[in-house]
């Protein structure tokens, strides 16, 4: 490596022992040493061969890489070495017409500049001139630059460095919002930092590139801790804060965002603004409605709605509406949530939001499953489907497939339900759309017959949401309790039912309070059926309260198994046709041959 780089054959021995105890034969260090041993004289060539021409004791050698590298910066002109401080603030690679804009300098004295850099092989050059870009040979040797700058004079290249974009490309910003943040935070601009950090958060999160939202935002509000606490500044805190409900609710980090949102309400009343203080209570709702506190969660959503309404903000309006159908809907009041969908449609034509136009189609969908009018659930769904699709938004994607599996999985076509999940999981790109899609097929294959690889995959997304996301938390709970009866492991199946009950009666989950104590009716009709009465009778009347007729047929049947286990036939007969007649009328699949069997299995009533 050593002739080659010198261009010949015959090497000093004293110069080759030498560079091999310097560089202990890393690669990129011998590179470098050459380069600098060539630059500061210390080897010269005679006849073909390179040797030391100096006494070593006499000059400094530099010890490391690192070394090596600022040896040779320091070696180059003033000019020029300035030049590849500044360019080293940009970044690894960078344009002409961007330095020449940074700098300053006429277009000879930058390529005489530029020329020497790339002599020296510090930078290379790509493209045709002027159109060329350049690039650093090792981003070491750019670090390495970039800290030789004190931190007052990087702040400033910085703060030039955006606005030379701001003026290159002022009808392409978005594109250069994420490099502008990064600029401008990095200079003495603080409030230009705070404005791209904001937009940039913003895109990141319309690209479900959840994480890289958050650190933004995390950034913004920092920069915002070391401003004055000014009207416009409380403005922009408040507004930047309410951009991410979606952010935080696609990261599972529910909790940190309603600290957030409790720590600044003051601040946000205090602006006396309806149309920010509307935004801001849709989000604090979003939030109790996650933690099951419903009856919070509609009374603030409602406020919200109110709010927005008055002061013309059509798309905040829709993110209180629609959570505000997911609280009714969790609560059992599926007419309110078909209602509410009518209500976000109609402010999507004033203003659309991806997001919220499928939200309200798959809570429709959900309510219609839990009514057991599937070809309604289907088609509000596969009509959320349709518009995420044409969108082409993963999270969305995954968000209504997830929700179609679950109808499928109720009606009982459950080819089409593990479809549909594994649709959601291939699809989820944040955490949460994963554990939910997760969730959904974990439940479909228990069904399918699958129990355990459901149960395995249903366990697995349990502690995600126990994190403090009880809404949905308690259908996960009894989808599993379910999943462990469904593989014969009664006791799993009667504990895990009993915390899904609990949370249930806690959070008025009316429906999961109606499926749990079914299911713990099956389980005490095979292990104690004097204790399984009270379970099917608390479960029918939940289930009839609601009107979930699909679940409250599952119940009525299994009412019907325990009187035929306890010699009552009639009784049997009645819940086992009553449960018959709801199955046949809502269209619902493998349920109707199991109660049809069963009738059959009846002795005839002497």
């Amino acid at each position: 490596m050593v002739s080659h780089l010198l261009g010949t054959e015959e090497l000093d021995r004293d110069l080759e022992e030498f560079i091999l105890e310097k560089t202990e034969g890393v690669p990129f260090f011998i590179e470098e040493l050459i380069r600098s041993l060539k630059d500061l004289k210390i080897i010269t060539r005679e006849n073909n061969r390179y040797r030391i021409t100096k006494d070593i004791k006499e000059v400094t050698i530099p010890a490391t890489i690192q070394d090596v590298i600022m040896a040779r910066v320091d070696s180059l002109p003033e000019g020029t070495k300035g030049l590849l401080q500044t360019v080293s603030v940009i970044g690894r690679e960078f344009s002409y017409d961007l330095i020449k804009r940074v700098t300053g300098l006429t277009e000879q004295e930058l390529l005489s500049h530029l020329s020497g850099l790339k002599d020296s092989e510090l930078l290379y050059e790509r493209g045709i001139y002027p159109q060329s870009t350049y690039l650093f040979k090792h981003m070491l040797t750019q670090e390495i630059a970039y800290n030789s700058l004190l931190l007052k004079r990087r702040k400033e290249i910085h703060e030039k460095i955006g606005k030379a974009i701001e003026a290159l490309y002022p009808d392409r910003l978005e594109e250069h919002h994420e490099l502008l943040a990064y600029h401008y935070a990095r200079s003495a601009n603080t409030d230009k930092a705070v404005q791209y950090l904001d937009l940039a958060n913003q895109k990141a999160a319309k690209l479900n590139a959840m994480e890289e939202a958050k650190a933004y935002f995390d950034e913004a509000m920092e920069l915002l801790d070391t401003l004055p606490e000014t009207e416009e500044n409380r403005e922009r805190r408040i507004s930047l804060l309410v951009n991410q409900g979606i952010v935080f609710l696609l990261l599972f980090k529910h909790q940190e965002y309603y600290d957030l949102l409790t720590r600044y309400e003051p601040m946000a009343r205090g602006l006396g603004n309806p149309e920010p203080l509307g935004a801001f209570y849709a989000r604090l709702g979003h939030c109790e409605c996650s933690f099951g506190n419903y009856d919070q969660a509609i009374q603030t959503l409602t406020k919200a709605a109110e709010l927005c309404e008055a002061a013309g903000n059509a798309e905040d309006a829709g993110y209180a509406y629609a959570w505000l159908g997911w609280s009714h809907l969790d609560r059992g009041d599926y007419d309110r949530v078909l209602a509410l969908k009518e209500d976000v449609l109609r402010t999507m034509e004033r203003q659309f939001n991806l997001r919220f136009h499928t939200h309200p189609l798959s809570a429709a969908s959900r309510a219609c499953s839990y009514l057991g009018r599937w070809d309604e659930a289907v088609e509000e769904g596969q009509k959320a489907l349709s518009v995420a699709q044409e969108f082409s938004d993963n999270s969305l994607i995954s968000f209504v497939a997830w929700n179609l599996s679950i109808a499928y999985t109720w009606k009982g076509d459950l080819a089409r339900a593990v479809e549909y999940g594994e649709l959601a999981v291939q699809k989820a790109p944040t955490p949460a759309d994963k554990a939910w899609a997760q969730r959904s097929l974990g439940w479909a294959w228990c069904r399918a017959g699958e129990p355990n690889r459901g149960i395995e995959l249903l366990t697995a997304v349990l502690p995600i949401f126990r994190a403090g996301f009880t809404a949905s938390e308690i259908p996960l709970t009894c989808y599993l309790g379910e999943g462990h009866w469904l593989a014969g492991e009664d006791d799993k199946a009667r504990q895990t039912l009993e915390e899904g009950l609990e949370m249930a009666e806690r959070c008025g989950t009316r429906y999961y309070l109606g499926f749990a104590q079914r299911l713990l009716g099956e389980i005490a009709v095979k292990n104690n059926p004097a204790q399984a009465a009270p379970h099917f009778e608390r479960s029918i009347a939940v289930l009839q309260e609601i009107k979930a007729e699909n679940e409250l047929a599952m119940a009525y049947a299994g009412y019907g198994r325990l009187h035929k286990k306890q010699g009552e036939i009639a009784r049997a007969r009645q819940y086992l046709t009553k449960a018959l007649e709801i199955f046949e009328r809502l269209g619902t699949l493998i349920e109707p041959d199991k109660v049809r069997e069963e009738l059959a299995e009846l002795p005839e009533e002497g």
